[in-house]
């Protein structure tokens, strides 16, 4: 089991947001996915990773989503959360697997509780992961087929995503393409 504490130094000075986007797109063409919903299970075992659900007892099943153990090549997701919510957070954690195999085998790789809160700010290691999971579950070049026809509650419900993320990425999107 993985040690619930915050990482003392984070291993990135900042997030790559182009790398994360890179990796993300890389990997959906290596599969050959072209349409959504992007299943991120699928991307995982695809890649050797699994993915393991778990109900965490309380208080740690209010604060964990899931984490990585690299050496069992393993996603633990808290079964617990919503649907969305879990797709996301095995996404994120691929992340890790595919930017941070230096961090997460260091002896900085901690859980990360489940809060927006940092004190010192998101860490770039984690940010860099939510960019990986926004890009690999929405994609642009599947946004854009997408973006004028239907509303952002109808393209989180097409993505299986938060609006949350349906917004940041059409916000990305259309900041990249000016």
């Amino acid at each position: 089991m993985c040690d619930f504490t915050r990482p003392q130094e984070p291993i990135l000075a900042a997030p790559d947001f182009a790398k994360a986007r890179k990796v993300a797109e890389e990997t959906l063409q290596r599969l050959k996915i072209i349409y959504p919903p992007v299943d991120p299970r699928f991307v995982a075992e695809a890649l050797g990773i699994n993915v393991n659900y778990v109900r965490f007892s309380f208080p740690t099943s209010e604060e964990i989503s899931g984490y990585i153990q690299p050496d069992k090549n393993q996603i633990v997701v808290n079964e617990e959360l919503p649907t969305n919510r879990i797709l996301f957070t095995i996404a994120h954690e691929l992340g890790h697997f595919l930017l941070h195999k230096r961090y997460v085998k260091s002896h900085n790789y901690n859980v990360f509780p489940r809060y927006n809160n940092y004190p010192k700010g998101k860490p770039p290691e984690e940010v860099e992961a939510d960019i990986f999971a926004a890009n690999l579950l929405v994609p642009f070049c599947m946004l854009k087929k997408y973006e004028n026809v239907a509303s952002t509650h109808e393209l989180a419900k097409m993505f299986c995503v938060s609006e949350d993320v349906i917004v940041n990425q059409l916000y990305w999107l259309r900041a990249t393409s000016r």
